[in-house]
């Protein structure tokens, strides 16, 4: 819980310094003053979503769903009938978002290349 509560929320506080670059959604005008540091923070931000949103995440969530399985598994009087659904609406729910982490890292790698060849960088 600590990882998909807090910890993977890396890569959202680095999108948020990368977001104030953006003219539309951020302050007009700072990416062209600060190309360097537009660039940095969204490279920055690739990284952190990288690592924690399509490294990590796939892999607690692989264990999570198997200990899920692993109790539902168990005749315990403890594990009743709404423990049961909830191990099972969370293990879906889990792997539904982790689905749409790796649907998101084709549309950031989009974007990055679209941004770095704007720059010249490409």
């Amino acid at each position: 819980g600590i990882f998909f509560l807090s910890i993977c929320e890396i890569s959202s506080c680095v999108l948020c310094v990368l977001v104030n670059f953006d003219d539309e959604h951020g302050v007009p005008g700072l990416g062209e003053a600060f190309p360097t540091a537009k660039v940095v923070s969204g490279l920055l931000f690739v990284l952190c979503f990288v690592l924690c949103r399509c490294v990590a995440w796939p892999v607690l969530a692989y264990h999570w769903v198997q200990d899920a399985r692993m109790l539902l598994k168990v005749e315990d009087p403890r594990t009743n009938l709404y423990r049961r659904r909830w191990l099972v609406l969370s293990s879906t729910a889990l792997t539904v978002l982790t689905i749409l982490q790796l649907s998101f890292l084709g549309q950031i790698f989009a974007i990055t290349k679209d941004e770095l060849t704007k720059m010249g960088y490409l």
